[in-house]
């Protein structure tokens, strides 16, 4: 019978594409882990990995893919067992964005709090592939991210979908108006999401389809620097109607534009993985939209 240890260094090894690296997260010696690839390789009867190339060979990628499914229905047994006993899992992780985190998600978590006062609760705000990179590797136990996100290791629910808006001075001329085209805005002078962001792809993407070629001034992934510099005059922009609230954006006024796509909000977890009751609970909430 092959030995499960082996198979998560094995795994580790092609994780990280280094002996050295695989050495440091598994808290073993460089020289413990060859070895353990050695043995391992002489119970298959075959080479496992490439040492020039730090890649599996035909039958290591085999071995890696079967052995990823076997530690992952491994995690999965132990959280299940763990979360039979009367109190649940005492802490939940979930990855967000800096504009989720600021709007989105406050309501929920405090009502979450009120209800699971048990439960550690800890929101990490990052960047969508970091997110999902920590998902996978079990860091996070939820994304919280702007969609799409295709990526086979994990499930996404969509939560909800929101307008972009065009974001104005109140001063502006086009403030008052009620429903604005593209071609009004053919003068115009923009402050634009980064197309690096999921958002700011999307809007490109949009004027591209439109043969829209705005003038901007400046670009940035943040929705707050941005409305800053719209209220100083530096220009206008496009954002998602939740980052807009009317509430702490006094001197911003937002318009609709005719055919704007919107943008998805959706939670990412792993595939085929136990959730425990903390975030199967944190979950119900995220998608009873209060």
């Amino acid at each position: 019978m092959l030995n499960f240890d082996a198979i998560h260094t094995f795994c580790t090894i092609v994780d990280l594409g280094n002996f050295r690296k695989a050495a440091q997260k598994l808290h073993r010696t460089q020289p413990a882990i060859s070895q353990q690839l050695k043995k391992l390789e002489q119970e298959v009867g075959h080479i496992l990995l490439d040492r020039k190339l730090r890649k599996p060979t035909p039958e290591g990628e085999i071995l890696y893919h079967k052995g990823k499914e076997l530690l992952r229905h491994a995690k999965n047994i132990h959280r299940e067992i763990e979360d039979t006993s009367q109190s649940p899992r005492r802490e939940l992780r979930v990855g967000t964005s800096d504009t989720n985190a600021l709007y989105f998600l406050p309501p929920y978590v405090s009502l979450f709090m009120d209800q699971w006062p048990e439960v550690k609760l800890e929101i990490f705000s990052q960047s969508t592939n970091r997110i999902a990179t920590q998902v996978i590797e079990g860091k996070l136990d939820l994304g919280i991210i702007t969609l799409p996100l295709t990526r086979p290791e994990l499930e996404t629910l969509t939560l909800y979908e929101q307008r972009l808006v065009l974001v104005l001075p109140n001063e502006h001329p086009l403030a008052n108006k009620k429903s604005i085209s593209l071609n009004q805005l053919k003068n115009e002078s923009f402050v634009l999401l980064n197309e690096s962001t999921r958002t700011g792809s999307l809007i490109h993407n949009f004027f591209a389809e439109h043969q829209f070629n705005p003038k901007v001034n400046m670009y940035s992934g943040s929705f707050e620097v941005i409305k800053r510099y719209i209220a100083q005059g530096i220009g206008i922009s496009f954002l998602p109607e939740m980052g807009v609230p009317k509430e702490a954006t006094k001197n911003l006024t937002t318009v609709r534009i005719n055919k704007m796509p919107k943008v998805g909000i959706g939670a990412i977890l792993q595939t085929d993985s136990y959730q425990h009751k903390a975030a199967q609970a944190f979950l119900e909430l995220l998608q009873s939209r209060l």
